[in-house]
Parts: structure tokens; sequence; C-alpha cells
């Protein structure tokens, strides 16, 4: 795809601090958006340009209509939509707090739809452009401990789906990033806060990784990326079964909690 403007939710985060440098370097132009505006300033750091920024708190229904409406009245030149923001609070379900379970809900199902639904109206009449979500392995395998953030991931998936057959006749694609675990703050906290953990079963990805396989999926135009792929063999098998889950879960879970033990420990969160 020719040079154009890229919008980024979770503009702060570490995926997306990644991937403004790769799409930076082929001649994008960035905006990003984030609830925190430190956190998008520390990432425009390291861009050899100044990304337009958007104070955007995409936990509430008001904060979401509020950047879709931006995309229809600012950025009606957007080639590429990229939903990276996310949110995790590990914990049954019924101990969490039903604000909790809404703000799941909200920041990883109901913005990436609403945002996706604003950039088609503006790509649609280019015939032209791109919807690229971060996803999670999370999304094809339920985790315990995770049943919100495994919900809204699994929406997400059928979503991107949809649209893509919808879109595709348009010259717009629709394309989705499935990592296991990642390197990032909220990995950390989940690591730290009785987070499922399956996400340590195997290696733990860097963000680089993932915004390395972000550029592939926009490249290929694949409805899904795996990364690492080898993870997604097993995902997609207990997926496709997901009575496999209770049988399979607790040699998974002993696996990855060693592996979540080795994680705090290389980088000194264990004391």
């Amino acid at each position: 795809m020719p040079a154009g403007k890229v919008l980024i939710t979770g503009g702060g985060g570490a995926i997306a601090g990644e991937m403004a440098q790769r799409l930076e370097a082929r001649g994008h132009t960035l905006v990003l958006a984030d609830i925190d505006r430190s956190r998008m300033e520390a990432n425009a750091k390291a861009l050899k340009t100044v990304p337009i920024m958007i104070d955007a708190d995409l936990s509430t229904i008001e904060g979401i209509a509020a950047l879709a409406a931006a995309i229809e009245r600012d950025h009606a030149d957007l080639d590429i939509l990229v939903n990276n923001a996310g949110y995790i609070e590990p914990g049954d379900a019924h101990d969490l707090a039903p604000a909790v379970l809404d703000r799941h809900l909200a920041i990883n199902l109901a913005a990436p739809m609403q945002l996706a639904r604003a950039a088609a109206r503006v790509m649609l009449p280019r015939r032209r452009g791109h919807i690229l979500s971060i996803v999670s392995m999370g999304g094809i395998v339920a985790m315990r401990g995770s049943a919100a953030y495994a919900a809204a991931k699994f929406g997400l998936r059928g979503f991107q789906t949809s649209i893509r057959a919808e879109l595709k006749p348009h010259g717009i694609g629709v394309s989705g990033v499935f990592p296991s675990g990642v390197d990032t703050p909220m990995l950390r906290y989940e690591a730290t806060h009785g987070g499922s953990p399956l996400n340590f079963v195997g290696r733990v990805l860097t963000a680089a990784e993932v915004a390395q396989a972000a550029m592939r999926a926009l490249d290929s135009g694949r409805l899904e990326t795996y990364v690492p792929y080898g993870d997604s063999l097993t995902s997609r098998l207990v997926g496709a079964f997901p009575w496999l889950i209770e049988r399979l879960l607790p040699v998974f879970e002993a696996k990855g909690e060693a592996g979540r033990r080795r994680f705090l420990a290389q980088r000194g969160l264990d004391r």
C-alpha cells in the first residue's frame, strides 16, 4: 500500500511504539490515540517526525464515540487503522466488579468495532485502506481467570472475519494479529496479579516481534497472522474442540507457572 495516514490506538504502548517506527520508515503519516499523553510523547521521541496525538479514553461510550467522530471529521484521508489498545484485569468473572467487565468489553471490543466502522466509512469512497487489529491467542483459546478478556477477543475475531467479507469487494483489507504472551506492562501486571499462567507456556515475545508480524499482516493481507505460528497450532486445535481445555489445562498451567516464575526472575519482579 502507498504511504498514507495511519491511526494507532493504544498509541503510548510498547507495540504501538515499535509499529510507529516501522510505519514512519515507510513514509506514513502517524496519528497516535491514547488516554495517557505522556506515554504517547515518549513514543514520539523515537520518531523523526512529530505525530498527531489525540487524547482518547476508549473505556467509555463517550470516549469511543469521540474518537470515531474525529476519524470521520478530521481524518477522512485515513489509509490504515490499527486497533492496538487493550486491557485486562485478571480474576474470576464472579469476583470482578461489573464496571471492570464493562471496561474489558469497551476497550477490547466496542472500540475496535466502532472505530472500524468509522474508518470504513472514510475508506469506502476511495476504495482503499486497511483495518488491522492486534487481537490475541486469547481470542482463539479461552483462559481461566480471563473470561471477560476472552469474550471480547473472541468477539473481535468474529467481527473482523465478518467485515472482511463486507469490505474486500471495495478494496479494503481487514487483518488480525494473534500473539501469545508479549513482554509489555500489561503482561507484567498479569504476571504479578494472578494472570493466567498460559501466557508463559512458551517463549514470551518482544513488542518488536509483534510489530514485525503486524507489518507482515499489512503486506500479505491475510485475515489472521499468528505469532509465534507454532503456538497457534495448539491454540487452534483446542479452540476447535473446547472440551479439550479442561483435560489439558492442568498440564499447561503447571508448565506455564514455571515459565511465569522464570519470567519474573529474569526481570527482577520476583522480589
